[in-house]
């Protein structure tokens, strides 16, 4: 007779081992699991149907050091159930077993750098919710007030979008006339443009775009952030045009930030191929998990992993010894938030998710810098322990 070795927990989500898979996919690990569901043919169904509720959170394909502190997490989750029912039923509902992984994801696919030294400036960093604000759309001689993320698409001569009753909504706009998009701090948004080129487009960002690519190039403008996938056309080439940068495109997927604020512009290139020029001439080609960065007046080029520049398309920020600094200027951004009295000299890695919920993203920030939060009306104080 075979091992059964779930005796123990067959709930799989519960297993120190599955989730140490799905985390870190280690060959090890692999031919364990393999091994497994050959050995064990009668629950390949619950077996897949676990993978699929672990997966659909978006997770990045990195060693995480910290999976002792999340199987602890599911299994105190587990065991308070089993207090209240004699045993565990695999027959959990999806929708629960999500939001047990949603949560596991925003409070502990973070963590300190262990390596990083202590913080030795403020003691306390203090938050301030700012007042909401619309996304706004200029185009056909109105302005509209868009009080969502909301999706856009130019077709036809119109810019159609849905507004916060669900309903589809039509603005007639000229062939010849430059629409713009403005997406303030706390809002995203998401664009197709007249020749069904993608673009997302982050807070804080101004996006210029025409109604419809009549002449030799297509052209954008942009001050703030976007991702954009552009479709290939060799007689109309593509151009992204930045304050300080513009970015001329063969086909391809990249990111462009440059938010005035903050004195930098880079662009990241996710596949294809792009050229980058600055206002003087100056050109870089690059190819696929490349930065182009512009500070300072000076252009360099380096490899890089681009999924620490691009997940916010997903709903997610991953940061590798990023500076504490830098997390809260993004989150605020993101969330609509000022923050101050940040320190610099400490830097994190790990992955945060963006939940709606600002509280969970706070508590989840207080985890991985080792403070503790209050949250008092619209004030946001994170405090040394």
């Amino acid at each position: 007779m075979k091992e059964n070795r779930f005796t123990y927990n067959p709930y799989f989500l519960e297993n120190k081992k599955f989730i140490q898979w799905r985390l870190t996919r280690v060959p090890e690990l692999e031919h364990y699991w393999n091994s497994f569901i050959r050995e064990n043919p009668d629950l390949v169904e619950e077996f897949q149907k676990a993978i699929e509720i672990f997966d659909k959170i978006a997770i990045n394909k990195r060693t995480f050091k910290d999976t002792d502190i999340l199987y602890g997490r599911v299994v105190e989750s587990a065991l308070r159930k089993k207090q209240r029912e004699k045993r565990i039923i695999y027959s959990v509902s999806s929708v629960a077993a999500v939001a047990l992984v949603l949560f596991i994801t925003t409070f502990y696919f973070v963590w300190r750098d262990d390596n990083s030294e202590p913080a030795t400036t403020s003691t306390e960093i203090v938050g301030k919710t700012l007042p909401e604000q619309d996304v706004k759309l200029i185009a056909g001689g109105k302005e509209l007030k868009l009080n969502q993320n909301v999706t856009l698409q130019l077709k036809n001569g119109q810019i159609s979008y849905t507004d916060s009753t669900d309903t589809e909504k039509r603005v007639e706009v000229n062939n010849i006339q430059t629409n713009k998009l403005i997406v303030p701090d706390g809002k995203r948004s998401f664009l197709i443009l007249a020749d069904g080129s993608k673009v997302w487009i982050n807070s804080g960002t101004e996006l210029e775009f025409p109604t419809k690519f009549s002449g030799k190039t297509r052209e954008i403008m942009v001050s703030g952030e976007i991702y954009i996938d552009v479709v290939q056309s060799a007689k109309q080439p593509f151009i992204v045009r930045t304050p300080d940068l513009d970015v001329q495109v063969f086909g391809t997927r990249f990111n462009v930030s440059a938010y005035a604020s903050d004195k930098t512009s880079a662009v990241v290139l996710v596949n294809g191929k792009v050229e980058v020029k600055t206002k003087d001439d100056r050109s870089i080609r690059m190819n696929p998990n490349e930065m182009v960065e512009f500070r300072n007046g000076n252009m360099n080029k380096e490899n890089v992993d681009v999924s620490l520049y691009t997940s916010w398309v997903e709903g997610v920020f991953i940061f590798n010894r990023t500076p504490v600094s830098e997390l809260f200027k993004k989150v605020g951004r993101y969330y609509n938030v000022s923050f101050e009295n940040v320190e610099s000299d400490k830097r994190i890695t790990g992955k945060l998710y963006l939940s709606e919920n600002l509280h969970d993203v706070i508590s989840s920030i207080s985890l991985l810098t080792g403070k503790k939060y209050m949250i008092e009306g619209n004030i946001i104080k994170v405090i040394n322990k």
